[in-house]
């Protein structure tokens, strides 16, 4: 049974080693969670009942919000619940809902960058031994979205296939230059990623990034327009997303993160530090907030920039006019200025 761990000056942080990418330098820290965290981690591979999977999944909003209200880094809190879902669809638990199938977490949760407002999604890999028939994964999508989270199809729909014919329609994909579905392969598991890095051309994810830039500046009596929508995960942090997973590609990294994609890539010299730096900066700003939304319990819904706090939309603001300075260049630099509007 999952019990609701609370936050108190007196409890006990528990150390555990997180060996990641540092955003800025690419070495290696240490990260210290929160115990609760960590005790909720440790269950989720251990799910072996819905029950279980349900109860991990709800317990993980209340810790994270409790999380970041307790000053927690926002980076590390999407790292380890990306973490908490993948290990969590990963159990016993789960694949017995689905029939037995091994899902390929991709989307934000493959990228280890998921906030608990963003969509979960993955492919559907039928084991060999089972008929991809006797798969069916719409029990689970409903537990997900009776706990309060999101279940989102990708594109290449919600049937089981064999491992070789995801591999055959990724290189079918390539051929016809389907970007966007190639975009959710790279995300996925390692074994997709791979194929990715072997059969798709990196400058046309380059050209799907541009597609996704940040909004021209809207005015209104020459002032910055205020009643335009505000939408963090899609002006400003998918954007980003975008820009580092084609620079992922072409600097032929195995990294899924998006930060670890950019670092990669400005080692590769795909983008200059100045370049790697704006889009780091952004993220940060994006995540913090994304996040404080999601702590508000706003976010979910429609904002406008009149409705922000002053501080949060002149952070908005500068970031999305950082990535977009970058769009810009990369474009001048890989020869696509004609793709971008001036």
């Amino acid at each position: 049974m999952v019990g609701r761990f609370v936050f108190s000056k007196t409890h006990m942080l528990h150390i555990r080693s997180l060996f990641e990418r540092c955003a800025k330098r690419c070495v290696t820290f240490i990260v210290v969670l929160h115990a609760s965290l960590v005790e909720l981690a440790e269950q989720a591979p251990r799910c072996h009942s819905a029950a279980a999977v349900r109860g991990v999944l709800a317990e993980s909003q209340d810790l994270i919000r409790n999380a970041l209200n307790h000053g927690e880094n926002p980076q590390d809190m999407v790292s380890w619940f990306s973490r908490l879902v993948t290990d969590t669809l990963h159990s016993a638990g789960a694949r017995e809902l689905t029939g037995g199938a091994t899902l390929v977490l991709t989307g934000p949760v493959g990228r280890g960058d998921a906030l608990p407002s963003s969509p979960i999604q993955w492919l559907v890999e039928c084991p060999c031994g089972l008929a991809t028939d006797d798969i069916d994964t719409e029990p689970l999508s409903q537990l997900i979205t009776q706990v309060g989270l999101v279940s989102q199809p990708t594109t290449l729909g919600v049937h089981a296939r064999y491992r070789q014919d995801w591999l055959a329609t990724i290189q079918e994909h390539a051929e016809h230059h389907n970007y966007g579905e190639l975009a959710v392969f790279a995300d996925a598991g390692t074994w997709c990623l791979a194929e990715v890095l072997q059969v798709a051309d990196p400058i046309l994810f380059l050209w799907e990034a541009l597609c996704h830039r940040p909004p021209s500046l809207k005015l209104f009596d020459g002032l910055p327009d205020k009643h335009v929508v505000v939408n963090v995960r899609r002006d400003l942090l998918y954007p980003i997303i975008a820009l580092a997973r084609w620079a992922g590609v072409a600097a032929k990294s195995q990294e899924f993160s998006t930060l670890a994609r950019v670092c990669d890539a400005q080692q590769a010299g795909v983008m200059t530090a100045n370049q790697a730096d704006y889009l780091r900066q952004a993220w940060h700003a994006g995540l913090q907030l994304q996040l404080q939304r999601f702590v508000d319990r706003v976010h979910s819904h429609e904002t406008t920039a009149e409705s922000l706090p002053a501080i949060q939309r002149s952070v908005f603001g500068a970031s999305t006019r950082m990535v977009s300075d970058v769009a810009h260049a990369l474009a001048r630099d890989y020869g696509l200025e004609d793709e971008i509007a001036p």
